[in-house]
């Protein structure tokens, strides 16, 4: 049957498991997680992944943490620590992409392309490009601008972050419209390899 969306059932699962679940709680909503949530997850990631286009989507895993069932997510592994991602939680489904959780020589790397007059004007126009398509960049602003860059730069708002990465919620269980919806993550991701993470391979 392919990917056809979550039902009511999978919604009541995280309504259950809302708050502070024991795990006695959780563990009695096994069945009910991998059935009504993680088999929708599942057939998602196999479509997509049958295109090719996005790299290859796995499951998150399990653990005894709450939190780990609250919220569930596939992730495509573009390079270290560049991924494309989708999550389904109590608040519905969600698209997210671009540099997760950068290491300290990505953050160097990422803000000295952001200063590069040619790289930074690629990076800003991605930017926007992601905001017309609905996406908000995730993450803290810092309120000041590395010493190392002058305060009225042009691209200030991109050197004050660590890195960009970009979320929107969708409503819709068409994989075309879902990889239609995708697609402007790998522009990012592929500024991501082709400036800042250009060597190497290390799954986080």
């Amino acid at each position: 049957m392919g990917f056809q969306g979550w039902s009511d059932a999978a919604f009541d699962v995280m309504v259950d498991l809302d708050g502070d679940p024991s795990p006695v709680q959780l563990e009695s909503h096994r069945d009910a997680l991998e059935r009504y949530v993680r088999g929708p997850l599942q057939e998602l990631c196999d479509e997509l992944n049958e295109t090719g286009e996005f790299g290859k989507f796995w499951l998150g895993g399990m653990s005894d943490r709450a939190a780990a069932w609250q919220r569930q997510n596939a992730t495509s592994w573009i390079a270290r620590r560049i991924r494309i991602s989708f999550t389904f939680d109590l608040d519905g489904f969600a698209l997210g992409g671009g540099s997760a959780h950068p290491e300290s020589d990505q953050v160097r790397r990422y803000r000295a392309m952001v200063d590069a007059e040619d790289s930074g004007r690629e990076l800003a126009g991605i930017v926007e490009t992601l905001g017309r398509d609905g996406y908000e960049l995730a993450g803290p602003t810092a309120v000041r601008m590395p010493r190392e860059y002058s305060p009225d730069h042009p691209r200030a708002d991109l050197l004050r972050r660590r890195s960009v990465y970009a979320e929107k919620p969708i409503d819709t269980d068409d994989v075309g419209l879902i990889a239609k919806a995708l697609r402007p993550l790998i522009e990012l991701t592929t500024w991501y390899t082709d400036y800042v993470v250009t060597t190497g391979w290390e799954k986080p």
